[in-house]
């Protein structure tokens, strides 16, 4: 069993490196979007040789347009700068909005002298003390998970 997990191991080291040496293209299609491939495409560029470690190109790149990076160990081609910042500012939108919501839940929790839930009939079933405790605790929790400990 060893010997088959040592086996396994090396040809996952060695794997990569194999991978490697060969021939990537890249061409963009008709929406805008890259790929990349180690088989040529019609209209494709020559990115990688074989046996060369580095980026190379054929053809060069113009000029008014910056040269995509290599692509993502999942196959993903890189975005751009631009698409980058917007998804991270749509980001933190969303994450102040969940913020601002569960800090509602939580202060709604905090202040309300009596808190209930609904059976399976729709009708109001007030909590216990404990049960208070634990949902105002549940309300905190959720609060600090969307926002942060707060000091």
């Amino acid at each position: 069993m060893r010997k088959i997990l040592c086996l396994a191991i090396a040809a996952c080291l060695v794997a990569p490196a194999v991978m490697a040496e060969g021939e990537v293209y890249r061409w963009k299609d008709a929406n805008g979007l890259w790929h990349y491939s180690d088989q040529p495409q019609p209209g494709a560029e020559l990115v990688k040789k074989a046996g060369n470690r580095s980026s190379s190109s054929n053809s060069p790149s113009p000029s008014n347009s910056p040269a995509p990076a290599a692509p993502t160990d999942n196959g993903v081609p890189p975005l751009s700068r631009e698409v980058t910042q917007q998804v991270r500012q749509e980001a933190a939108t969303a994450k102040n909005e969940q913020c601002k919501k569960a800090t509602e839940a939580y202060q709604s929790a905090i202040t309300a002298r009596r808190l209930y839930k609904e059976d399976d009939k729709g009708n109001r079933v007030f909590l216990s003390s404990a049960e208070i405790d634990a949902a105002r605790l549940e309300a905190r929790s959720t609060r600090d998970i969307a926002c942060g400990p707060s000091p």
